[in-house]
């Protein structure tokens, strides 16, 4: 006899928190993405866009390098209804790369819904209802 297989948990979902910027890394980052998207702009591959402005502090650098990604994912792909393939295709990126980075940008959006929801939403005691009938 099989045994009967066991309704799976739903997952929940996982915790991250953006990063707060100093002043330095502030500086940085905007002059990082300002330089990328000048890149880019001239007709530039990803790749060579990152090389144009290097960042001594690898976590930084690879933290600017994919939120990047996701800024043309979100103006392009959204905005501008650009397909992924061809996204991925102009910037010489792997398809997968530019998939995986639009799943963790839903994720991302879900996730910070949900946490401003349970943030602003709270369970009301019945103490604090006000019935006027």
């Amino acid at each position: 006899m099989k045994k009967k297989a066991k309704p799976k948990k739903k997952e929940d979902m996982p915790e991250f928190a953006f990063k707060e910027f100093t002043d330095e890394e502030s500086r940085i980052y905007d002059e990082a993405v300002s330089k990328f998207r000048e890149m880019i702009d001239a007709g530039r591959k990803l790749k060579e866009a990152y090389a144009a402005y290097p960042i001594a502090d690898s976590g930084l650098q690879s933290l600017v390098q994919a939120d990047f990604l996701k800024i043309l994912i979100a103006e392009r792909h959204f905005a501008k209804h650009e397909t992924l393939e061809s996204l991925a295709a102009s910037l010489d990126i792997p398809l997968d790369l530019v998939k995986n980075t639009l799943a963790r940008m839903l994720q991302e959006v879900g996730i910070t819904a949900a946490n401003q929801y349970e943030q602003q939403v709270r369970e009301v005691h019945r103490d604090e209802v006000q019935m006027n009938d």
